[in-house]
């Protein structure tokens, strides 16, 4: 009783799994001597068309598998995939390519002949004009991106920039200076584009009772203007972006702003002489303005 117990509740024993009828196992076929085997590739189950799906023939690779029930290989060949169509061509590059070029041929035939912003005004119009162009026959040949629209938005808010630049700003950079000796020599107006500047009035005695004007523009730059030392000036200085120095201010406190004015009456030192009055008038639209009086 207690064998025919122990049998009761033992496991089945083990079996064999079916044999399948429609497509036989890899395992189960015969290994050849040089480490082949005969046999499918295929999913070990599934209608037999399934086996042109394996990952061998998403490869590349050619499938040697059973054909129907007979032990003859049939080579298969890689099924090929259809080309995917090709998308429109992008000329980005080159519309931002030709942009430069516009930009560089406007801004380079007008550089000696005209102001800074009128230059600069050209060379930009030039580019904006080919990124709009190009802009447009991507509507209907090849595409671009949304860099070259981005790309023409800034060109745009740079021109109108430009247009804000004075006319006097000059292209070239230049270092003058002017140092009158007398009254007479003194010119109403002395201008200059762009650089720097040195205006000399040590020099210059104003008679008692007189008054001398002369009027100074930068525009673009630095201009320096060295007083007589008895004469009372009369000082109006106006910076479009950019510092003022008068007699007082520290040589190291600058400050840069934009729309600076300062209007001024200099009186002349303890123990100066008796002198006339100078009316000095400075513009600079950006840059710095210094007035200093001379030492002796």
């Amino acid at each position: 009783p207690i064998a025919a117990q122990a049998a009761a509740d033992a496991p089945p024993e083990p079996q064999a799994p079916p044999v399948p009828a429609a497509y036989p196992s890899w395992w189960r076929e015969p290994i050849v001597k040089d480490g082949t085997y005969v046999g499918g590739t295929g999913y070990l189950w599934g209608p037999e068309d399934s086996r042109d799906l394996d990952i061998a023939t998403a490869v590349g690779v050619g499938v040697r598998s059973r054909s129907g029930g007979g032990a003859k290989d049939v080579w298969r060949p890689p099924q090929a995939r259809p080309p995917k169509p090709r998308g429109p061509r992008g000329i980005g590059g080159w519309v931002f390519l030709f942009a430069l070029l516009a930009a560089g041929l406007g801004t380079g035939l007008t550089w000696e002949t005209q102001p800074l912003g009128t230059s600069l005004q050209t060379g930009l119009a030039c580019a904006l004009g080919v990124l709009g162009l190009g802009i447009a026959v991507s509507a209907f040949l090849g595409r671009t991106g949304a860099g070259s629209i981005v790309l023409a938005v800034l060109t745009a808010g740079l021109l109108a920039g430009s247009t804000a630049m004075p006319d006097d700003i000059g292209t070239d950079w230049t270092r003058t200076g002017w140092r009158p000796a007398s009254v007479v020599q003194i010119r109403p107006m002395y201008d200059l584009g762009a650089g720097e500047g040195k205006l000399d009035l040590s020099a210059v005695r104003v008679p008692a009772g007189d008054t001398v004007s002369t009027q100074v523009e930068v525009g673009l730059g630095r201009i320096h203007v060295i007083v007589p030392r008895d004469a009372t000036v009369r000082l109006r200085v106006e910076v479009g972006l950019g510092d003022i120095q008068v007699p007082g201010d520290g040589r190291k406190d600058v400050d840069v702003a934009p729309g600076k004015y300062e209007e001024m009456t200099l009186e002349p030192p303890p123990g100066a002489g008796k002198a006339g009055t100078l009316r000095l008038d400075l513009r600079v639209g950006a840059g710095q303005a210094e007035v200093s009086r001379a030492a002796s």
